[in-house]
């Protein structure tokens, strides 16, 4: 098992581990709410970027 720390993610991978949808992930992105940097043509996201998004959700739902 290897027990190196994880810096970056994937849309797919970010997804999969806040429980949301790809789409979800893409849209904050477009929005500008979750920065991804673009070292080829697909993002992806810092872990700690990825975290203050999460972070910065509401904590009830809106109708």
């Amino acid at each position: 098992m290897s027990t190196e720390t994880k810096h970056a993610y994937t849309v797919q991978e970010s997804a999969k581990a806040y429980g949301v949808s790809q789409d979800t992930i893409r849209a904050a992105i477009k929005r500008g709410d979750l920065a991804a940097k673009y070292p080829t043509s697909r993002p992806i996201i810092g872990a700690k970027e990825l975290e203050a998004w999460f972070n910065a959700l509401p904590d009830e739902a809106h109708a």
